[in-house]
């Protein structure tokens, strides 16, 4: 209600100034002058009934015309001497003799006393400014009063979901229908559940919760509701997530003696395609080049760096043409992530690059002598203590020089090869690797469950490179992309087991990208649900050991 009445407030105000051939409910901006009865609305020219003035310090503006118009009823108690303002619902009574205003019981005072001139009611524009906050900005040397209509403050959207069945066995599927809404008719564009499962595994009282935004940015109070799990056991989580597969889903590993598993020796099929990793120095101490090298044809690159100086920079990742014929650069897969911490930018990058279509390659030309920005879409600046990531994978007819580049302004790039190259800081990996795809097949024909290494250094070797003359390692296989073809001859699950330390990165499961997991990250032991492959077909896993998550992991394979 009082939503509706300062609305109807505003409105009246602002279109009070001018004839009703000009006002209306879109206007915008009114300008008004001080002792002048014209007025411009929305550059429009326009007589006012009665010139704004002031009178003991205070602005009063006319009044009735401009409720009317917007189909407010106006009446004048001659007993009471009060106007009443009716919108709906709302009731506004102006009390003249004691300049107050009555709205929904309560009593506001006026900045200022009515004025009646030529039957015209005038009334403080303070007041109304102060109560229904919209913009106004007075000229002292012209006397001139600019008012910009604000909108209607937002108003939260309503977090609410109904659950089929709010008492269910462990194992059993909880059915959640959402039914949120906003009273402005705003988008809902975020959703943040605590507590939401597909089913529960463990007897007990849980709490669900949601809370939503609306594209203002508003964010509703949490709505909760309360599910009871009984002792009745449908499924365990095991085999509720192999018959319900979702990717990413996280699972309890706590009784799969991962380690204990034989371990698969498939057939890897290698190929030529390189990978130049810039990751050393990992936190930028100033301006440079972080690493540069020369390529042609197909391969991939790939930077991760943090910012540690104490200004905001750019990574630039630049193609160089030092030929003399031009050179035509196929940009066929990308993923950028950042500035934001290690972990997540590892995790989206990718993500973003696994989820790459055809239709999103880019073919560029560079001529010769030319310097060419490949991530010229994701140059944001990197503030202190942030991180940014990208990987690339591209084709180029012939050889290119490229750099990965620290600058802090753009025209620092004028003298690239003055630049200096930074030091590597002789813990991250820098250089450029052989190898950098692993085609994996796998032909799963036995009931007992098994296991895959991957990036351990033992069982699935690390990539060997060069960072300029000096031979060096890739320990984790970093920018190295798995491709695992899998054939069964039992219905098999494929489970993801991180073994190394905290983890959050992505794969591509059957031609579709998914996070690993799908919510937060995993601990060292943890674990998550890949998929299922059924006798007769094939699936493939696509997977790039992430920046910013701890190597090796397992690949786990559950026949049922």
């Amino acid at each position: 209600m009082q939503r509706c009445l300062k609305y109807v407030l505003l409105m009246a105000l602002l279109v009070n100034f001018v004839p009703l051939a000009y006002a209306g409910s879109d206007t915008s901006t009114v300008i008004m002058q001080i002792g002048s009865s014209q007025a411009v609305v929305d550059g429009i020219a326009s007589e006012l009934q009665v010139s704004p003035q002031i009178k003991d310090d205070t602005a009063l503006v006319p009044l009735r015309s401009l409720v009317e118009i917007f189909g407010t009823q106006v009446e004048w108690n001659t007993v009471d001497k009060e106007i009443t303002l009716c919108q709906g619902e709302t009731i506004i009574r102006l009390l003249t003799e004691r300049s107050e205003a009555v709205i929904e019981e309560i009593v506001y005072p006026l900045s200022g006393t009515l004025v009646v001139e030529d039957g015209i009611t005038l009334v403080p524009l303070r007041f109304l400014v102060e109560n229904l906050n919209y913009q106004v900005n007075f000229i002292p040397t012209t006397k001139e009063i600019y008012i910009k209509l604000s909108p209607p403050p937002n108003l939260p959207p309503e977090a609410q979901f109904e659950i089929l069945n709010d008492t269910v066995a462990q194992g059993e599927t909880v059915i959640y229908t959402e039914n949120s809404s906003d009273p402005d008719d705003d988008e809902l564009v975020e959703r943040k559940w605590i507590g939401k499962q597909r089913a529960f595994f463990a007897p007990g009282e849980y709490e669900v919760s949601l809370q939503v935004k609306d594209s203002n940015g508003s964010w509703s109070d949490p709505f909760t509701r309360v599910i009871r799990v009984t002792d009745e056991v449908k499924m365990d989580e095991l085999t509720y997530n192999l018959n319900y597969p979702v990717s990413g889903q996280p699972l309890d590993m706590t009784d799969i003696p991962v380690l204990e598993l034989k371990k698969l020796d498939p057939v890897v099929i290698l190929n030529q395609e390189k990978v130049m990793i810039s990751n050393s120095p990992e936190t930028v101490p100033r301006a440079g080049v972080l690493y540069r090298d020369v390529l042609c044809g197909e391969n991939r690159l790939y930077y991760h760096h943090l910012n540690g100086t104490n200004k905001a920079i750019k990574i630039y990742l630049l193609a160089v043409n030092q030929g003399s014929q031009p050179v035509t650069l196929e940009v066929k897969r990308w993923g950028v992530a950042g500035p934001a911490d290690p972990l997540a930018v590892g995790r989206m990058a990718a993500y973003r690059f696994l989820d790459s279509k055809p239709s999103d390659m880019q073919y560029l030309a560079v001529q010769p002598g030319e310097t060419l920005v490949i991530n010229k879409g994701a140059l944001n600046d990197v503030n202190p203590g942030q991180t940014i990531h990208g990987i690339f994978g591209i084709n180029a007819s012939d050889d290119l020089q490229f750099n990965v580049v620290a600058v802090s302004s753009p025209w620092q790039l004028d003298n690239l090869e003055k630049l200096p190259l930074l030091t590597h800081d002789g813990k991250h990996i820098r250089g450029t690797f052989l190898r950098a795809n692993r085609n994996v097949a796998l032909r799963l024909n036995t009931k007992e469950p098994t296991r895959l290494v991957v990036a351990d250094g033992e069982d699935d070797l690390f990539l060997y490179g060069k960072d300029g003359e000096q031979l060096t390692r890739n320990k984790g296989n970093y920018g190295l992309s798995y491709s695992i073809a899998i054939r069964t001859k039992y219905p098999v699950g494929v489970l993801f087991s991180a073994r190394g330390g905290v983890f959050a990165g992505a794969g591509n499961w059957d031609g579709k990208a998914f996070n690993l997991p799908n919510q937060g990250s995993l601990q060292s032991k943890a674990g998550c649900m890949i998929g299922v492959v059924e006798p007769g077909e094939e699936k493939v896993l696509e997977f790039i050991p992430p920046a910013g998550s701890y190597l090796p992991v397992n690949l786990i394979f559950i026949p049922f």
